[in-house]
């Protein structure tokens, strides 16, 4: 059975504050965005094997609920079949359950944005219900984040031919790197509800995100930290921080700065007008999500096209001077 939740709809985005004349094609494709509509599946007896759903009644695999759209349906194919044979011998059965995952929830920002997106799509009636985990996506902060919102979740075992009797299944709430308005405040709220931000100590009011293990660092690191200490920024590495202290110190935090990534999605916990400093490569037209989110929840948000990609070292290139001077006019 399948039950909408919401209609296709037209979203309306605000440009960067800092846009120019010179710049502004590259997000005037975004200002204007077609958001599909949403809903959820109810179905029954439907086998879970690692990351694969199969109903073997109706001979279907639900590969646009468990992979991304990038990916080949052969290749999930080829995928479901061998996870169909680890899981020979093993079987479980299980009441009830959700099913938020995908082959990118294991990404910060495709977890927080996509995966419990799709939760908030579930009605209160079944919310009881466990969110089933895959046993390859069972990460620490996947799993803070759901104790710390008090939300029911199962470990269905690796290789185990898993059958669900009754299992919800939600789509997207928008297409990746694109939101519904309705469902990312509701996300918002149900964080903000279950922290304790009157107990807040010290926060510092300027973030600069500095990811740990990213593909591509900065190569001048050093002389960009510099500035930001003339700034007064402070650095800190949200992966080492729980859910909970995350959202304390967002909570104060005026300015959160940092290179295109997952940590700038922390910015769902920040209040209403604080600033956003999204550095990105230099004529990069594509990446545009995080403009889109903190338009959705009316945050300033700036593009600082200051980085230049090294593909032979993999590294990006911060330019001081242009970083510098950019930093300043925001933070006037």
């Amino acid at each position: 059975m399948k039950i909408k939740v919401h209609e296709k709809h037209t979203s309306v985005r605000k440009p960067p504050k800092n846009a120019t004349q010179k710049n502004i094609n590259f997000f005037a494709h975004e200002l204007k965005k077609e958001i599909s509509s949403s809903h959820y599946l109810i179905e029954k007896n439907v086998f879970v094997i690692n990351e694969t759903l199969i109903s073997l009644r109706k001979f279907r695999l639900f590969t646009k609920y468990t992979h991304f759209p990038s990916i080949k349906k052969f290749d999930i194919f080829k995928l479901s079949l061998k996870n169909i044979f680890k899981a020979k011998g093993s079987k479980e059965t299980i009441k009830e359950g959700i099913w938020i995952f995908d082959d990118k929830a294991s990404n910060y920002y495709h977890w927080l944005l996509d995966s419990l997106q799709r939760y908030i799509l579930i009605p209160n009636k079944y919310q009881h219900f466990p969110i089933l985990i895959p046993k390859n996506y069972e990460n620490k902060w996947i799993i803070d984040q759901l104790n710390f919102l008090n939300l029911n979740f199962k470990i269905v075992k690796l290789n185990t031919r898993t059958k669900v009797n009754k299992i919800l299944i939600p789509s997207y709430s928008a297409q990746t790197g694109n939101f519904n308005v309705d469902t990312l405040i509701k996300l918002r709220t149900l964080f903000l509800k279950n922290s304790e931000i009157k107990n807040t100590d010290h926060s510092p009011s300027r973030i600069w995100v500095d990811r740990v293990n990213v593909r591509r660092g900065i190569s001048n690191k050093e002389e960009i930290l510099k500035i930001l200490k003339k700034y007064k920024f402070e650095i800190l590495q949200f992966e080492n921080y729980s859910i909970s202290e995350v959202i304390k110190i967002l909570s104060k935090t005026k300015v959160l700065a940092g290179p295109h990534g997952s940590g700038l999605a922390n910015m769902l916990f920040m209040n209403k007008n604080s600033k956003v400093i999204d550095v990105r490569e230099k004529n990069d037209n594509f990446r545009n999500a995080l403009m889109s989110m903190a338009s959705d929840l009316n945050l300033n948000y700036y593009c600082l096209n200051s980085s230049i990609l090294d593909k032979e070292n993999e590294s990006v290139y911060l330019d001081p001077l242009s970083f510098e001077k950019d930093l300043e006019e925001i933070l006037k």
